[in-house]
């Protein structure tokens, strides 16, 4: 990544499981984080706290809206960076695509890129920005 756009900061650790209430009530009531409940934007309800910079949430993999066959990751990486469109524009440079056009979800806006083991990795405007 150039200088121009680098990744900021690890922002969101978003860990996707089939039970969000089984999964958060693990991390609440066994390791003491302060996990709340939640519910928005149509979604199911999901489980979310901050820990120190970095905001954790706990939500149903079929939030994603793709097949579940597909197998998608039980944790997604979430990086910030200050500019999208420079981040953009790196990514053309190194020959890659995200895998959709930059969507807005609730207070910023992102895009996904799959690293080289197809893991998929979320590249988001700060929180507030988007």
């Amino acid at each position: 990544m150039n200088a121009e756009a680098p990744a900021a900061e690890l922002s969101v650790l978003l860990l996707l499981t089939r039970d969000p209430d089984r999964t958060a009530a693990f991390y609440r009531d066994v390791l003491g984080l302060p996990l709340a409940a939640e519910r928005h934007d149509g979604r199911q309800t999901h489980y979310a706290g901050r820990l120190g910079g970095l905001y954790l949430t706990i939500q149903s993999s079929a939030d994603l809206g793709e097949p579940p066959e597909r197998g998608h990751d039980s944790m997604q990486l979430c990086f910030t960076v200050p500019d999208m469109d420079a981040f953009l524009k790196q990514l053309d440079t190194l020959g890659l695509k995200p895998l959709h056009p930059p969507r807005r979800f609730e207070e910023t806006t992102f895009v996904t890129v799959l690293d080289p083991d197809r893991r998929h990795i979320r590249v988001m405007l700060p929180w507030g920005r988007g």
